[in-house]
């Protein structure tokens, strides 16, 4: 049987003594039309009587009953040898049963010890992993980090900065969520992210933002459209062009608007999307112009688009936000730096 290890370094330091936690509270079954269970209601009746058996003696029963040997236990507990002689005979004692006998030099588990083995591991495993756990967030900038960011941002500029965050800190887990504009304030109040990227800030209370940069409105459109060769466009220019538009109430929608002026009647518009990626997707159908951030065409585009500079474009800044009444995430600020040295980068 292979050596498990043990649970945690500061189960060490505990003290060999009767605790009021028992096995019950950590999960083992006391069922009782489960088969062959005697040994988990001897516990169980042993919490009654205040003798239950604490977490440091459940762990050095587990590792003895892995290793099959007091030599290895005590090795790999950090204890001497008499100190896990006197536990396992301790628990015993309290369980009122004979859990090993000698076979040599060998220890020999009885069946009612292998019951409690079969009951035990599952749950030192998990609390093996979560020590790891814990570890990793109390370690320097290490555990998951969990970020939102909504489609534009979502499309390339966060993922160049995750590329350069794992790269410079490899042991550090990330997770991407890509949001909708209204799912925002709850994913940051409800503490599912530790922070999101987004060109729309929530301006409810309990959220901080900061600014990271800028970029700015441009048409994207078929290699095949008319305006393609035109160079810089001027809002006029677009008179007469389908235009793809987006959500009246969104970031994308305002800039438009701001752009056009009112030169172009987009008033019923013939396409409305939600997100960028479907705009870039129509846009190379031929099916209109697509005026979209900057953000959005950092990454590929397809090889049948061309992104087409404005004649005074409206500007878009990019934010970073957070709950502020929740504890922050050391990588918020690590996350920030890369993402405003992509920004400063750009022409």
């Amino acid at each position: 049987m292979p050596i498990v290890e043990p649970t945690h370094a500061c189960l060490r330091d505990v003290p060999d003594r009767p605790s009021t936690a028992n096995l019950e509270v950590i999960g083992l079954s006391t069922s009782d039309d489960a088969p062959n269970r005697e040994p988990v209601k001897a516990i169980v009746r042993a919490s009654a009587d205040r003798t239950a058996l604490s977490l440091r003696q459940i762990e050095t029963l587990h590792s003895v009953l892995a290793t099959r040997s007091i030599t290895s236990t005590a090795k790999l507990l950090g204890v001497s040898q008499p100190s896990i002689s006197r536990t396992v005979k301790r628990v015993e004692d309290i369980l009122k049963l004979r859990l090993f006998t000698k076979d040599g030099k060998r220890l020999v588990p009885t069946q009612e010890a292998m019951l409690i083995f079969d009951e035990v591991d599952g749950i030192m495993a998990q609390l093996n992993g979560l020590g790891r756990r814990i570890a990793r967030i109390a370690g320097s900038n290490e555990g998951i980090f969990r970020l939102g960011a909504t489609a534009s941002v979502a499309r390339a500029l966060v993922p160049q900065a995750i590329h350069a965050l794992s790269r410079k800190h490899p042991e550090l887990d990330l997770f991407l969520d890509v949001l909708a504009v209204d799912q925002m304030a709850q994913y940051l109040l409800n503490g599912t992210g530790d922070c999101l990227v987004t060109i729309a800030p929530d301006r409810h209370p309990a959220l901080a933002r900061r600014k990271l940069g800028k970029g700015q409105l441009v048409a994207l459109m078929h290699r095949d459209h008319p305006l393609a060769k035109q160079g810089p466009i001027a809002a006029p220019s677009l008179i007469g062009h389908e235009i793809i538009c987006f959500q009246s109430n969104g970031p994308h929608q305002r800039a438009i608007q701001a752009f056009l002026g009112g030169v172009v009647d987009i008033a019923n518009p013939k396409m409305i999307v939600r997100f960028t990626d479907t705009a870039i997707a129509l846009a190379e159908q031929g099916m209109g112009v697509a005026l979209i951030d900057t953000f959005s065409i950092k990454g590929p585009i397809g090889a049948n688009l061309l992104a087409m500079p404005l004649i005074d474009p409206p500007q878009f800044e990019v934010f970073l936000q957070w709950n502020s009444s929740r504890p922050l995430s050391r990588n918020l600020d690590l996350l920030a730096d890369e993402l405003s040295r992509i920004l400063a980068s750009d022409p």
